[in-house]
């Protein structure tokens, strides 16, 4: 009888987990049939026309493969000017970027990414610094004081949206009532991407991007646009933080279609 005992009590306790695994499943299905029957209608209209819109911002310009331009870019600091020259870049596909800061005619600073590594190479001060490091969530933050993804630097300037991974998008007009907002949400995240749109919700005038605890990581605004060839792309382009860094970017020439090599995204270290 000791031994039946101790074995009931064995398969009692080996059951709790069980119950305990049991007991959440039903609780998230009776939370998600909630969520379902008390979405309501307007809710559902806007989750599928912001489905629509999603699908058209991400064919934006997709036939441009390779691109390049040049122009001025003013960067500033906690408010204070850092940076006002010119600068020429030129971009492939969605990972390949070169961009060259030149001041006073010289090519001072440096920086590619070939979509595996980013190279940096900066002659300001009296010892050049040479860094080359992985290109995953690789950010310009060197440069233009804000922590802005290749990957999405690469998308703007090809007139594209840098879309988040999300759960859920919502499309509702303005509170100023001019124009649309894109709201993309990711599960237990909250709101991780914000698309401001024009009436037509084709034309973006305004990104912004938040982090986990829902700060504004930066916000990207198309101040001007042009066309190129069959292309819309930047003619003006801002981006900023709340921390009174950012940059603005103003392009005077840009081509598109042109021939690239793998080379041009490298920089090797200096002799």
């Amino acid at each position: 009888m000791p031994k039946d005992d101790e074995s009931m009590r064995i398969s009692r306790s080996d059951l709790r987990p069980v119950l305990i695994i049991v007991l959440v499943a039903v609780l998230l299905a009776a939370c998600s049939s909630l969520s379902h029957k008390t979405s309501k209608p307007e809710d559902l209209a806007a989750m599928a026309e912001a489905r629509t819109v999603l699908l058209a911002l991400s064919s934006q310009n997709e036939k441009l493969k390779n691109f390049k331009g040049i122009g001025k870019i003013k960067v500033w600091h906690k408010g204070k000017k850092k940076i006002d020259e010119k600068v020429a870049w030129i971009g492939s596909e969605t990972v390949k970027i070169s961009i060259v800061v030149l001041i006073s005619g010289y090519p001072a600073i440096k920086i590619a990414s070939d979509g595996k590594w980013v190279y940096y190479y900066e002659t300001r001060k009296e010892e050049p610094l040479y860094v080359k490091y992985p290109a995953t969530d690789a950010t310009l933050q060197r440069i233009v004081s804000v922590p802005i993804k290749i990957s999405d630097i690469i998308m703007l300037l090809a007139g594209r949206t840098p879309l988040r991974e999300h759960h859920s998008a919502l499309l509702h007009r303005q509170d100023s009532g001019l124009g649309y907002v894109l709201t993309l949400k990711k599960r237990w995240y909250g709101i991780i991407e914000k698309i401001y749109l024009a009436e037509d919700k084709k034309q973006v005038h305004q990104i912004e991007f938040f982090n986990r605890s829902g700060s504004l990581i930066y916000r990207a605004r198309f101040d001007e646009m042009q066309a190129v060839n069959t292309y819309q792309v930047p003619a003006r382009l801002s981006i900023s933080s709340d921390k009174s860094m950012g940059f603005q970017l103003v392009v005077q020439k840009y081509w598109t279609g042109i021939p690239v090599s793998p080379s041009m995204f490298v920089f090797r270290p200096p002799n």
